[in-house]
């Protein structure tokens, strides 16, 4: 099947074109290298699952660290730890089967999960560091959809456990990962909720890191791709104004070429004009597509 520009979900690396996704936050393995505790916050539709998957692959692949992707959307709307932690604490073990023989057993999972909600997401995480042949890497994805009791609950445990590290086994390097910025998480927490203390769950994280958007090179690169499976190319005004209107915003650098090669100009043998790019931005705000917003 020929490759797609894609505007739905993560990319797959043989049927979407795509660019190198760790060029665009390339301080995030120095990081990983540090054993610090970090946020990467991005709007919808900028390629964050895409980029924290090709993340994981690329630290598993160099051998050194275990690198585990856990979204946490299963505990979105659970405001109350008692729901919460155990929703997170099944997604980690959910996840950890990408692992095989290395992930979290069901055994674990339930002795855990029988120590309470205020303990077992970091009781689970020092049992499972502790049976791993090498340091883990954990990349919490849609980490701002927690709020309240929750979210309280999962930071305070991550710090509990990352201060304890010299002496217990735990993650070496955690990333929170979402649209929000480090400094957003504290408005999911309600005022009557219990105070923080002066032992803030949220003074761990060391860095607050965004993935930057396309550049105007990098734009006529993906399109490139387009050209070398199709033959179809993007006249280089057409790859001007793409970037014009969009300031290289993945799902909409994607989604205007979609339109162009799929509604437009369906003959390969035809390039993309300004003039078809031009027509794709007008029926793409009339659609009033859900990502616009």
């Amino acid at each position: 099947m020929p490759r797609t520009f894609n505007i739905a979900g993560p990319c797959i690396p043989g049927e979407h074109y795509m660019l190198p996704p760790g060029r665009r936050a390339p301080r995030v393995h120095a990081l990983i290298d540090e054993k610090l505790y970090f946020v990467i916050h991005a709007p919808r539709q900028s390629g964050k699952t895409t980029y924290l998957r090709s993340l994981c692959d690329d630290v598993m692949g160099a051998g050194e660290r275990v690198a585990v992707y856990v979204s946490l959307a299963r505990a979105q709307g659970l405001a109350e730890r008692d729901e919460g932690i155990p929703a997170i604490v099944g997604s980690v073990a959910a996840a950890s089967r990408s692992l095989g023989e290395l992930g979290v057993g069901s055994t674990t999972v339930d002795r855990t999960l029988a120590l309470g909600s205020s303990l077992a997401l970091g009781e689970l995480l020092t049992q499972w560091c502790a049976s791993l042949p090498r340091p883990l890497v954990l990349l919490f994805d849609e980490a701002d959809c927690l709020a309240d009791d929750t979210l309280i609950s999962f930071l305070r445990q991550l710090r509990e456990g990352y201060v304890e590290r010299a002496t217990l086994p735990f993650p070496a390097s955690v990333a929170l990962v979402g649209m929000r910025n480090i400094r957003d998480y504290k408005a999911r927490i309600r005022p009557d909720r219990e105070s923080l203390g002066s032992a803030s769950p949220f003074n761990i994280l060391s860095d607050s890191l965004t993935l930057r958007d396309f550049t105007r090179d990098e734009v006529a690169e993906l399109y490139q791709q387009h050209t070398e499976d199709t033959g179809q190319r993007f006249e280089e005004p057409a790859v001007d104004l793409v970037f014009d209107l969009t300031n290289g915003q993945p799902w909409l650098v994607n989604a205007l070429a979609r339109h162009c090669v799929r509604e437009l100009v369906t003959d390969r043998s035809l390039p993309v004009t300004v003039a078809h790019v031009e027509e794709a931005k007008e029926r793409l705000i009339l659609a009033r597509a859900t990502h616009l917003d």
